[in-house]
């Protein structure tokens, strides 16, 4: 299946099941692993709404909060509460992340692109830089 970066799916189980030949009847988590080999994932962060400033309690979740830059070329993924794990170390090689984000006050989940982590920001934490925009989900199956 061919996906476009803004195309949109209702809930996570849509997307395992319709691009990833999944057959299940709920999916709550915010990461899965796709292919062992290439180490690839899909990810579905929801994005803080920081139009008021910094993150509110409802932004975080476990104490993690994701942000987005405004050309939608990096995602930021940062732990207030814990800032300690963040020192994991970084991944050999690339770890494709095709990344699914539901915005603030969103019904649905974007395709935002496939990221994969570069660095870690003192201020913003793990940065992911976006490396592609229009995928065909079988090469990373």
């Amino acid at each position: 299946m061919i996906i476009h970066v803004g195309d949109k799916f209702k809930r996570i189980v849509d997307v395992m099941n319709n691009c990833f030949g999944w057959s299940y009847k709920a999916c709550y988590k915010e990461w899965y692993p796709l292919n062992t080999y290439k180490k690839s994932s899909a990810w579905f962060p929801k994005i803080a709404d920081l139009s008021y400033g910094t993150p509110k309690p409802g932004d975080k979740w476990y104490g993690w909060c994701n942000t987005i830059s405004d050309d939608g070329n990096k995602i930021y993924m940062n732990n207030f509460e814990n800032p300690s794990l963040l020192n994991k170390p970084m991944p050999d090689g690339v770890e494709p992340h095709l990344t699914f984000i539901k915005m603030p006050n969103s019904d649905f989940y974007q395709f935002a692109g496939v990221f994969a982590r570069t660095h870690r920001d003192n201020k913003l934490g793990w940065e992911y830089e976006r490396i592609a925009t229009d995928i065909d989900t079988k090469d990373y199956l």
